[in-house]
C-alpha cells in the first residue's frame, strides 16, 4: 500500500484543472495564485469547477490580480460544456471576501458547519455560480506564459 502526501494529491488535483489553475507574476515576482479541482457531478452528468483558493500577496493587493485570475479561471470553467457550476467555500465572517464572489455572480447555496477546523467561526458560506450563464470576458493587461517543467 502506497501512501500519497497530502501536498502531492494538491497539485495533482491543480494539474487536473487545466489552466483553470494558474499563477501570477508582476515581472519575475511571484504575485497570487488560484487553486481549482475538477469534482465529477455524483451521476456522472457533469462536473463541478471547485475554487479551492485565491491568493495575493500583500505588496500586490489592490492592483486587481486577484479579479484576474478568478475571472480566468471562471472563463477556463465556461468554456468547457461537461463543467456546470462553480463553487467555493469562505468563512462566514469574511463579508470583504463573500462580497468580492457576488461582484462575479457568485450565489450564497448554504453554510457548510464546522467547515474549518482552526478557525473562528468554523463555519462557511457556500457559493456558487453557474458556468453555463458565465460570459467569458476578455482580461486586459495580461500575458500569458506556459510553464514547461520538463524543461528545468
Amino acid at each position: 500500500c502506497a501512501l500519497t502526501p497530502p501536498q502531492d494529491k494538491f497539485y495533482a488535483e491543480c494539474a487536473a484543472a487545466g489552466s483553470a489553475t494558474q499563477l501570477a507574476y508582476v515581472g519575475a515576482e511571484l504575485a497570487g495564485a488560484i487553486a481549482c479541482r475538477l469534482e465529477l457531478l455524483p451521476d456522472r452528468s457533469g462536473a463541478l469547477l471547485y475554487v479551492m483558493t485565491v491568493g495575493v500577496l500583500a505588496p500586490h493587493r489592490d492592483r486587481a490580480i486577484g479579479t484576474r485570475l478568478l475571472r480566468h479561471a471562471l472563463n477556463e470553467g465556461s468554456r468547457d460544456p461537461f463543467l456546470t457550476h462553480a463553487y467555493l467555500h469562505v468563512q462566514t465572517n469574511n463579508a470583504d471576501a463573500i462580497a468580492f464572489y457576488k461582484k462575479f455572480g457568485f450565489v450564497e447555496d448554504g453554510v457548510a458547519r464546522n467547515y474549518y477546523k482552526r478557525l473562528e467561526p468554523p463555519d462557511a458560506a457556500v457559493l456558487r455560480l453557474d458556468l453555463r450563464e458565465w460570459t467569458p470576458e476578455t482580461i486586459r493587461g495580461v500575458t500569458y506564459e506556459r510553464f514547461d517543467p520538463m524543461a528545468q
